[in-house]
C-alpha cells in the first residue's frame, strides 16, 4: 500500500493525488463519502459504496432475490384484481 501526503486548505479542501484519482477512476465532479474509523478518515467513491450495498442485498444461495419476490407479489395482486372484476 502506497502512502501519499496532502495538505488540507484553509477551506477544508483536500487534493487527492493524481495516481489515486486515476487508479480509482475519480474524475472531475465525482462523488464520494468520507467515513471515520478508529481515528482514520476513509474516502469511499460512491460507485464503490453502491457496489458494497448491492453485495449486501444479494440473496443467499437457494433464496429468491428481492426482485423475484416483488415480481411474484405483483403477479398475485394482478390475479386478485382480475378475480374482483
Amino acid at each position: 500500500m502506497d502512502s501519499y501526503r496532502t495538505r488540507i486548505s484553509s477551506k477544508g479542501q483536500v487534493v487527492i493525488p493524481v495516481d489515486l484519482r486515476e487508479q480509482l477512476g475519480l474524475g472531475k465532479g465525482a462523488h464520494a463519502v468520507w467515513r471515520e474509523e478508529r481515528g482514520r478518515l476513509i474516502l469511499i467513491p460512491i460507485k464503490s459504496l453502491l457496489d458494497e450495498l448491492q453485495g449486501c442485498l444479494k440473496p443467499k444461495p437457494g433464496q429468491p432475490s428481492m426482485s423475484d419476490e416483488l415480481r411474484r407479489e405483483r403477479q398475485r395482486e394482478r390475479e386478485r384484481e382480475d378475480r374482483k372484476s
